[in-house]
């Protein structure tokens, strides 16, 4: 009964910040995840954020999408709950009005988009920008996801640059398992937060 009780504590008080904080369709979310790969990330682009997705609805619930075990969208509150503990999301928005605009006037358009050419693709553990299936399935990582989608909606894509993989380079060689995509194109949840595209909004 008290763990049903702090879970709904939780989730009352995610709800009440996120309200608070006024999400918006188009808005990024950075998180903070506690795994081996994420260390890996975090201490590779020198932050705390090793995860991003980005709210495709507002109502009936805030809907993010990202690509994690797959390209997918999960409310809120499930998104959340992968966050390490005692750490919160990250909040961004784009510093353009017009493009905030865009987004809001648009909305079911914009989660149509994701649904129709993004949702359901497999998660691309190798992280490489234009990596495709045997079916000629384009397969698609977190950050990847987000900039493309951005892209495809309102014509703006948050540059890419070449992939470095030198802190804890022993512990990449056996992510990758011998084949580094070293210098390859790419970006990370941390480009996300250092671009000048973005705002911080808050955190939730």
């Amino acid at each position: 009964m008290k763990k049903l009780f702090l879970i709904w504590m939780t989730l009352f008080s995610l709800m009440a910040r996120a309200e608070a904080l006024e999400l918006k369709v188009g808005d990024v979310l950075l998180q903070p995840l506690k795994c081996w790969a994420c260390s890996l990330i975090e201490a590779e682009e020198e932050t705390i954020y090793s995860h991003v997705g980005v709210v495709v609805a507002t109502s009936p619930e805030v809907m993010v999408a990202e690509a994690f075990s797959k390209v997918r969208k999960l409310s809120l509150s499930e998104y959340n709950q992968k966050t390490e503990p005692g750490q919160k999301l990250m909040v961004l928005r784009f510093r353009r009005d017009d493009l905030v605009a865009e987004f809001q006037n648009s909305q079911s358009e914009f989660k149509k988009l994701f649904e129709t050419s993004f949702e359901g693709a497999l998660y691309d553990h190798d992280f490489r920008w234009n990596n495709f299936d045997e079916q000629g399935n384009e397969k698609l990582y977190c950050s990847e996801l987000v900039s493309k989608l951005f892209q495809a909606f309102v014509g703006v894509e948050l540059p890419i640059k070449r992939m470095h993989f030198e802190k804890n380079r022993e512990s990449w060689m056996t992510y990758f398992r011998g084949n580094i995509p070293d210098q390859q194109w790419g970006n990370s949840p941390g480009d996300f937060h250092r671009s000048e595209l973005f705002y911080e909004v808050g955190e939730l």
